[in-house]
């Protein structure tokens, strides 16, 4: 995981506070939890130049965030990269801006740019806005979706797309070839 310097001082910095005051409190005989709750209804976190991996399910994420603020259970980042590399193929997202609600587990990524690897070929893709919820784990494009590689665009308007890369046309879709097949 990669972390700039500036994170691990202030983490470092945030640990020791957060000893300091939960011996403190347990000097006193009051309960963490108390504090605990309290941190988790702060009212608003800035972090710059965020970057992390995590593996879910066999699948390497790498995300790349200049800005997140978190602000009453949501948290908005702007100018996000997802990466996602699964069974040797990888996934790619970018969005100018994302929304993530910690209650309802689910995500959203405006203007998105994107490419997706296949066996056979990499494909683009593109849409005004991507949603994801942990309950479905499906990613879906209400707003419309257009793929689009150097033989075929695909245009659609509504769509979705599950783990495993398979693509429905929600609302049927209109497809143009681009060069005569040989």
């Amino acid at each position: 995981m990669k972390i700039r310097k500036g994170f691990v001082v202030l983490g470092v910095a945030l640990f020791c506070v957060g000893l300091t005051v939960r011996y403190a409190f347990r000097d006193i005989r009051l309960n963490v939890d108390i504090l605990r709750e309290s941190l988790e209804r702060m009212p608003q976190l800035v972090l710059e130049n965020l970057e992390f991996e995590r593996e879910v399910s066999g699948d390497l994420w790498q995300v790349r965030v200049p800005l997140v603020q978190r602000s009453e259970g949501t948290i908005e980042v702007r100018s996000v990269d997802v990466r996602r590399l699964a069974r040797g193929r990888e996934w790619y997202f970018m969005g100018s801006r994302g929304f993530y609600s910690e209650e309802a587990e689910s995500a959203d990524l405006v203007s998105l740019l994107g490419t997706l690897e296949t066996d056979s070929r990499v494909l683009n893709l593109e849409s005004p806005w991507l949603s994801w919820s942990k309950e479905e784990n499906v990613f879906l494009f209400p707003k419309g979706l257009t793929i689009y590689d150097a033989e075929f665009i695909l245009q659609s308007d509504a769509a979705s797309i599950d783990a495993s890369g398979v693509v429905v046309l929600d609302k049927g879709g209109v497809i143009r070839w681009r060069r005569s097949p040989e």
